[in-house]
């Protein structure tokens, strides 16, 4: 199915999940909602990081022209600099996109009086972002000088004074763990953990536990990039003889092979059907260098986190895929010549735009119809500019979908190659065992 519609988008934020546990982050999206947006992204991340996914997904709809328009509660909604708020709202003007500010009017003109705004706004964010980063400062260092646990590692808990203790239950376990890591695998100790205490250990976190100061009874933070290690804060639950020996234990004998690390044709799309984790490479071969898949969940904690223990080999998920993919081919590529053909012919909504600013033309000039018909313009703009995009992404779509209907040209990709044509066409594909995979094809836009 194409996807042509554009869509009005909300955008809320909140610094901490603390914040979204307060309800915050919840009037901001029922705001949004009433105020028009179709689809609304959310993060719950500080305004000065620049890895929030749901904004930089913002960026890419408005860039895309997917977006008509960007709403936001609050100036300081969008970052919390001002370099990053002006150049958010320069770039949904650049791209023709109308951005609606909730709780403070903009004009969308760019003029000096806006910019002014925008700057007190956006340095007044910067402002309290600054003084709450202070804050947290001199907190920290409250909780070092007096030697404060932050947080406790397993086998631990904290004090009315905030000083590490053990742990009523689980430093009983947390011995056993150490025991068990003498002797038995990493795997079969999380399998334990998981079947008889419901506590979830990935087998790749072992090494970094038994080599945690703390549990040699030791306090260590974390100041500018550089460990400060404070001594004997704490009952220990190692000796240090017991810590050099699991250090030895835990290590990793044999340097792994590198290009065993690299990611397979369908990382990121292949999840297991019944707990959603991701399908992984495992150990397991029916056959010399044959590779196979397995739920990762039931890889670290067997049937206690789920039921597929199934595997299938990399063969066979490779012969579906390549069957899906061949069959959307076929399909999408007629309705791509259809909507190509839509779009040679005159755009209805904008000869509609057209008329519009016609007949406001033959009523005068007065700054309201002025203002009405440059909206207007804008709007055609935003359309043609939309319209280039799609025209341009359907262009190169088309010539993939053409490829990939060519014999034996995806058996021919390698594994890096094909999984750039899975990202772009395929949305999921889904095993719950034996040899049917579901596969979920994307929406081309």
């Amino acid at each position: 199915m194409l996807r042509s519609k554009t869509v009005k988008v909300g955008y809320a934020r909140v610094s901490s999940k603390s914040q979204a546990d307060t309800d915050a982050l919840n009037q901001q999206v029922d705001r949004l909602r009433k105020a028009g947006a179709e689809e609304i992204l959310t993060d719950i991340q500080s305004g000065r990081e620049d890895s929030r996914k749901s904004y930089k997904k913002l960026l890419k709809l408005v860039k895309t022209g997917v977006a008509t328009e960007v709403i936001t509660t609050r100036l300081d909604r969008l970052g919390r600099n001002a370099i990053e708020i002006h150049r958010a709202v320069e770039t949904f003007r650049k791209h023709g996109v109308k951005f609606s500010n909730l709780d403070m009017h903009l004009d969308g003109t760019g003029s000096a009086m806006e910019w002014l705004t925008i700057q007190n706004v956006a340095t007044m964010a910067e402002f309290e972002s600054r003084s709450i980063s202070d804050r947290v400062k001199h907190g920290l260092n409250y909780y070092r000088e007096n030697l404060k646990a932050f947080k406790p590692p397993f086998g631990y808990t904290k004090d009315e004074n905030l000083k590490l203790i053990p742990h009523p239950v689980n430093w009983d376990i947390a011995r056993e763990i150490c025991e068990k890591l003498k002797t038995e695998t990493k795997t079969k100790i999380s399998r334990w953990l998981a079947a008889e205490h419901d506590v979830k250990m990935y087998p790749t976190s072992f090494r970094r536990y038994v080599l945690n100061p703390c549990l040699r009874g030791h306090t260590v933070y974390k100041v500018d990039g550089e460990e400060q290690i404070h001594y004997n804060t704490h009952p220990a639950l190692l000796t240090e003889a017991e810590y050099k020996e699991l250090e030895l234990t835990t290590r990793v004998k044999n340097k792994r092979d590198r290009s065993k690390n690299k990611l397979h044709f369908m990382a990121g799309l292949f999840r297991c059907a019944e707990c959603g984790a991701a399908m992984s490479k495992t150990g397991s071969y029916v056959g010399k260098n044959v590779l196979r898949f397995q739920c990762a969940a039931y890889k670290a904690f067997g049937l206690k986190a789920c039921s597929n223990k199934k595997t299938i080999a990399e063969s066979i998920v490779k012969r579906e895929v390549i069957g899906e993919l061949r069959l959307y081919a076929i399909m999408i590529t007629r309705d791509i010549e259809m909507l190509a053909t839509e779009q040679s012919e005159d755009d209805p909504e904008i000869l509609q735009l057209q008329q519009q600013i016609t007949g406001l033309k033959k009523l005068g000039d007065n700054p309201a119809i002025i203002n009405a018909i440059s909206d207007l313009e804008r709007q055609i703009r935003n359309r043609e500019h939309q319209q280039s995009i799609r025209s341009s992404t359907l262009k190169e779509d088309k010539k993939i979908l053409y490829a990939v209907l060519q014999a034996d040209f995806l058996e021919s990709l390698s594994n890096e190659e094909l999984r750039s044509i899975c990202i772009r066409f395929i949305s999921s594909v889904k095993y719950s065992g034996g040899k049917e995979l579901k596969v979920s094809m994307r929406a081309l836009v």
